[in-house]
């Protein structure tokens, strides 16, 4: 999935990914039990922008309209967490599922 700065639009190389904050949250997310997301981080490396990339995962236990609402409530949820200067962006994947 090719990924672009939320600032400048550059797109991102993998040298801009910040692996110790990534783990560190996905760590997070696992020890709380959330399930049908994935967290990445990267930083630009033209203009210094910090981007956290929230994917949302259709579990496959799900249905299209269980889906919806789920992801829905995370983005309601995600965008009055939004405290740190990263910008949070949110991605779907309707398909592919994951646990």
């Amino acid at each position: 999935m090719q990924r672009e700065c939320s600032k400048c639009g550059e797109p991102f190389a993998a040298r801009d990914l910040v692996k110790d904050r990534s783990k560190e949250m996905e760590a997070e997310r696992k020890a709380k039990g959330m399930q049908g997301v994935r967290f990445v981080e990267y930083t630009c490396s033209h203009c210094g922008q910090d981007d956290i990339f929230v994917d949302i995962l259709q579990l496959d236990n799900e249905s299209p309209e269980e889906f919806q609402v789920r992801k829905a409530t995370l983005e309601a949820d995600l965008k009055q967490l939004h405290g740190s200067q990263a910008e949070v962006v949110l991605k779907t994947r309707e398909t592919g599922r994951h646990p």
